[in-house]
């Protein structure tokens, strides 16, 4: 079993542990994110063999959750990484993942990431403007080195998501527009060979539920790489993107392996069989597969008000507060149940507010914040003088791995000498 479920004394339980025990073994402070990583692995499993016998790349998106201990289990399956700077390629790297099964994108690579990114030989960066394109020409030249590129597309397609996840639409700052391709092009064939075009990619934003803007996408790629491939020989993969969405309760979305399809499906459809499909998954593979455990502190009544304070706030877990998102929390002992009340932070904001959920008639004791695996803790931050929080991670039934939390101390000290 993985993932979060319950058994049968209604115990919160994640993958096969109970949360209260995990914490007590741990011995680590709350607030504490907890994963289960065999869960995260069996998901990239299933997508890589949604592919069949299709040449491909599952170029996990690091910046969902960079635990060393997820991203080394994941190069072990066989995933690339999908890198947003020159960090994230180096910490990929680190953990095994191979140069060439790395892409870099990002629409301000800074000179020192582009020439990083050239000396490791990754397999491509993924250029998003023009501009940046004649910026890794120059730094190519500059270092005497070839530079493989993509040129990620932005299609002008609007997705069913936030506004602050949707990246393929007109009006966002990431892509390069289908009208400036011809521009793009002449400064590839220009490049005297400096500048080879090895990929072709689009990236539509996030948490998307459905293929049918992806299929959309896809399609309009592979049309422009079928016209595009007698002046790029050495085209080698067409990158989808990622994007795939998750149930965060009530609102079911299709599987990545369904998006894996229509890549396949897109790409024979072109003629295009012999190049590589690159995905870019990065939500679906952990955020299912990971929680927050957090302690009641107090509740409060305000005729016909009811609140619940936690010792998690938007500066542990931000997603709410940035997107309005909402997790579903759960006390561990037991299972949802009415009345429901409002769950807040300590953070001095109003933002820091988690929603309404059903926790019985008085809530104590520990809670969990359910499908925290992705852009939880990658987006922690020590606001208002809070440490960060523990990760404590999970793989074959037992603790193979514990960050601990930096504590108050730490931030003390630091700011002290600021």
């Amino acid at each position: 079993m993985t993932g979060f479920r319950r058994d049968a004394q209604d115990a919160a339980v994640l993958g096969t542990q109970r949360l209260a025990q995990v914490i007590r073994d741990a011995e680590v402070e709350l607030p504490a994110y907890v994963y289960d990583v065999d869960g995260m692995t069996e998901t990239l499993r299933s997508l890589r063999q949604a592919f069949g016998d299709a040449p491909h790349l599952v170029a996990y998106a690091i910046k969902a959750n960079s635990a060393g201990t997820v991203v080394r289990a994941f190069a072990a399956e066989g995933a690339g990484v999908d890198a947003v700077s020159g960090a994230e390629v180096e910490l990929a790297l680190a953990c095994g993942v191979p140069a060439k099964q790395i892409v870099m994108s990002g629409v301000a690579k800074t000179d020192a990431e582009i020439d990083l990114a050239l000396s490791k030989g990754i397999l491509a960066i993924q250029s998003e403007s023009v501009e940046e394109l004649t910026r890794v020409l120059e730094r190519a030249r500059a270092t005497g080195q070839r530079a493989d590129v993509s040129l990620r597309l932005n299609p002008g397609i609007e997705i069913d998501s936030h506004a602050h996840i949707a990246t393929g639409h007109d009006e966002a700052k990431f892509g390069i527009s289908e009208s400036d391709l011809a521009a793009a092009y002449a400064v590839i064939d220009g490049s005297d060979g400096r500048l080879s075009q090895v990929g072709l990619s689009v990236h539509l934003g996030s948490m998307m539920t459905s293929t049918e803007a992806y299929g959309s996408s896809a399609r309009k790629l592979c049309s422009l790489a079928r016209e595009r491939r007698p002046q790029a020989p050495q085209l080698k993969y067409i990158d989808f993107g990622g994007g795939f969405g998750i149930d965060y309760g009530g609102a079911p979305a299709e599987s990545p392996a369904d998006f894996a399809h229509v890549a396949v499906r897109a790409l024979r459809d072109a003629g295009l069989p012999d190049l590589t499909i690159v995905v870019e998954p990065g939500r679906s593979l952990v955020a299912p597969f990971g929680v927050v455990v957090a302690r009641v502190v107090q509740t409060k009544q305000s005729a016909p008000r009811r609140w619940v304070m936690i010792d998690a706030g938007m500066n542990d877990l931000i997603r709410p507060a940035l997107y309005s998102a909402k997790h579903r929390i759960e006390q561990l002992d037991t299972a949802p149940q009415a009345p429901e009340w409002r769950v807040v932070g300590p953070v001095c904001e109003s933002s820091d507010d988690f929603g309404g959920h059903a926790l019985g008639p008085s809530p104590s004791g520990l809670v969990a914040i359910r499908d925290a695996g992705a852009y939880g803790y990658v987006m922690a931050s020590e606001y208002n003088g809070r440490a960060l929080p523990s990760e404590v991670f999970l793989k074959g039934g037992k603790i193979v791995s514990v960050s601990r939390t930096p504590g108050r101390a730490a931030w003390i000290d630091r700011r002290l000498k600021a």
